[in-house]
């Protein structure tokens, strides 16, 4: 069971390896605070570790903690390619960054969204146009997002979840449950009403690094989807783009995203398109790094009780606390082989990546 105390050390320690680490590695370190506190009323950050040369025309971006919790093992993968040098901090040739904790809010409350209720991956919209809207959520939506909570419910969500997927398959209720929707701010995976305080930041870190630049790789780290321990690399885009052969280059067999119009692939509101968008004239390719943990029906069980609780529960009480132990588990890898796995797969990615094509 994780308390609030049991948060508040979990997230601190993950923050200080990192920040030692890099310190260690010679790295440049600065924080960003974050307007509200975390568990036990501590302060929250983003972190940014950079170096090689800044004058670079090549940017080399990992960032982790896009989605709250899932920067625990994001975090872990950071620090380690920090303390073993995957990326030279003499390099002449690249500018290397590592973000640490995107939504540090998320990431110390144990939360895959942010202050708002916001999942920050959906977030990335033009808030200008007309909001998008997700019509197959509606039919999950009382399903996923209960008054009550008990053993009772949670049985009947994962019978009728596996039921769903077997009718519909996994990619179309992925979709529908997890393309983001605009219309129930306490709603699971709500995509917000504005930019959120994350992309705001996000948004100014990438646009500073990117002056000079003509090339860049954005590696988001994630947690949660596909097989345990198996890190696969996700973008969106056909063959015969600039970016995508560039990808296939430089990750060969390592680079296995799903095929153009497969489906597979949710682009609304996430950040790497958005990065994209923000320097057409620059050759930018931003992936996601996903790791799987649990199966998809335990995944949706963690974060549709996380957000019962946030809403209609108290975080500092038993219920809160197996809860925040169920999300803990449903995106973090608690077992060293498989960890030792995830990791082996980052390196080979990133040191690819540091190796500008």
């Amino acid at each position: 069971m994780i308390d609030l105390a049991g948060m508040a050390e979990r997230y601190l320690t993950a923050r200080d390896i990192f920040l030692s680490n890099a310190s260690a590695a010679g790295w440049q370190v600065e924080s960003i605070a974050h307007p509200l506190q975390g568990p036990d009323g501590i302060t929250l950050h983003t972190d940014i570790a950079s170096a090689g040369n800044p004058d670079s025309d090549y940017l080399l971006m990992v960032t982790s903690g896009t989605h709250g919790i899932e920067g625990y093992l994001g975090s872990e993968i950071q620090s380690r390619l920090l303390a073993e040098g995957i990326v030279a901090s003499g390099s002449r040739d690249c500018h290397a960054v590592m973000v640490h904790a995107v939504n540090p809010y998320g990431f110390a409350w144990h939360r895959r969204v942010n202050e708002d209720n916001v999942d920050l991956n959906r977030n990335f919209i033009d808030f200008d146009l007309p909001l998008p809207v997700n019509e197959g959520y509606e039919e999950f939506y009382s399903l996923l997002n209960p008054v009550t909570w008990n053993e009772q419910y949670e049985a009947t969500l994962k019978s009728e979840a596996a039921a769903a997927i077997a009718r519909l398959g996994l990619g179309p209720l992925f979709k529908a449950v997890s393309g983001g929707q605009y219309e129930y701010p306490k709603g699971l995976q709500y995509g917000g009403g504005g930019p959120s305080w994350s992309r705001q930041n996000i948004e100014a870190i990438w646009s500073r690094m990117m002056t000079r630049k003509k090339c860049a790789t954005q590696i988001d780290i994630h947690t949660g989807l596909g097989e345990p321990g198996v890190g696969v690399l996700m973008t969106y885009g056909a063959e015969e783009q600039a970016r995508i052969r560039r990808a296939r280059t430089m990750w060969t067999d390592i680079f296995v995203s799903p095929l153009p119009g497969s489906g597979d692939v949710i682009t609304q509101g996430v950040l790497g398109p958005r990065l994209e968008e923000m320097f057409p004239r620059e050759d930018v390719l931003a992936v996601v790094l996903e790791y799987g943990t649990l199966p998809p029906v335990d995944v949706l069980h963690a974060i549709a009780a996380d957000n019962w609780l946030h809403h209609h529960g108290r975080v500092d009480s038993d219920t809160g606390s197996r809860i925040k132990q169920i999300m803990l588990d449903a995106f973090y890898l608690d077992d060293t082989n498989l960890r030792e796995k995830a990791y082996s797969r980052a390196k080979d990615v990133v040191a690819a990546a540091g190796r500008r094509i």
